[in-house]
């Protein structure tokens, strides 16, 4: 008994059916594109924790973010939604740079599903690693990478370079998700960036700015603010400079942004507290977290125009909202003939 043959229509529709998935695997798996936006402004968060380097020590940014109150003894989520804001550097110097990638990858989703965010934003070191650049990668955590490569590592090369550059590149595990990443961002009144924002940069807005520093991460790009020395991942002038130097362009550029304050890390404190400087209009939260710095745990907390340092051994207020002063009294009507009575501070005494 022969079959019916399928007719044309319905032929079409089962081609469509199939090609369909096929389209959206294609589409999921697409490399990361320099037109792609990368989420860079927040708007109305009420609570943001921003912690500084890490360098491969996933024990010291686990007992950080703990101590923020962020994530709970296993490690999950539990900040609601507050905003966590790492400025860069989570790779080289250590050799658990993998762990820090894969917890906070986890808990960025984790924290989207509770209304937060988890934003890692470009340093200078995750930029180097990009680009092939593994001077500061210690031997054991470029072997970390071996399982990242089907191709074994070229004779007389380190062992986990083959999977150092696939796990960085434009498909990889990490490259691909880094490349998905901002270097500066805005929350509220708050620039928040790896080293520092000069107003010498070629960008009027964050749009321009990130994909100026990132532009160098994708193909067929000339140089630009990943590795430019005066770029927002590598300048160090508010942090070392006399306030003097930098003042007017500190103002400048803060007003460009349309922002009250920026937020860097990079430049490691010498005390390994969080610096403020220029008024409050820089703070400085590379405190040396990792092992290999001092380990010296700090989070920096900001509520509007409230900004504490959270330390292991308490909090402590850095910046508080201006408290508006009571209007000044009417000055009392004098009776006739009577003199004024002398003022302390006056010219009179």
């Amino acid at each position: 008994m022969s079959s019916s043959p399928i007719p044309a229509p319905a032929r079409l529709a089962a081609g469509v059916l199939l090609l369909v998935p096929l389209l959206w695997a294609a589409a999921a798996e697409a490399p990361p594109r320099l037109e792609d936006a990368v989420p860079d402004t927040f708007e109305g968060v009420e609570r943001v924790v921003a912690v500084g380097d890490v360098h491969g020590d996933v024990e010291a940014l686990t007992e950080v973010l703990r101590l923020a109150g962020l994530i709970d003894e296993k490690g999950r989520w539990i900040g609601g939604k507050a905003h966590l804001v790492q400025t860069g550097d989570i790779a080289d110097r250590a050799p658990r740079t993998r762990d820090c990638y894969e917890l906070l990858m986890r808990l960025e989703r984790e924290a989207l599903a509770a209304g937060g965010r988890v934003h890692a934003l470009l340093g200078n070191h995750e930029v180097m690693n990009m680009l092939g650049d593994v001077r500061y990668v210690t031997p054991e955590e470029l072997a970390s990478y071996a399982d990242q490569s089907l191709s074994p590592d070229a004779p007389g090369t380190p062992r986990g370079l083959a999977g150092h550059r696939e796990a960085f590149g434009l498909e990889g595990r990490y490259g691909r998700w880094l490349r998905g990443h901002p270097g500066v961002l805005r929350i509220d009144g708050t620039l928040f960036m790896h080293g520092g924002l000069q107003p010498e940069v070629p960008a009027k807005t964050l749009a321009e700015l990130n994909r100026w520093v990132r532009q160098e991460l994708f193909p067929g790009n000339p140089p630009g603010g990943g590795t430019a020395q005066g770029g927002p991942l590598w300048f160090r002038g508010y942090a070392l400079a006399p306030e003097a130097q930098w003042n007017e362009r500190l103002t400048e550029v803060l007003s460009r942004f349309g922002v009250k304050r920026m937020v860097m890390g990079h430049t490691t404190t010498k005390d390994g507290r969080i610096g403020v400087r220029f008024g409050g209009r820089t703070l400085f939260i590379d405190t040396g977290l990792s092992t290999g710095y001092g380990r010296h745990l700090a989070a920096l907390e900001i509520r509007g125009d409230r900004l504490t340092a959270i330390y292991p051994e308490g909090r402590v207020e850095l910046l508080a909202p201006a408290v508006k002063s009571a209007p000044a009294k009417a000055p009392e009507k004098k009776a006739p003939g009577k003199k004024a009575a002398p003022t302390l501070g006056g010219s009179r005494l």
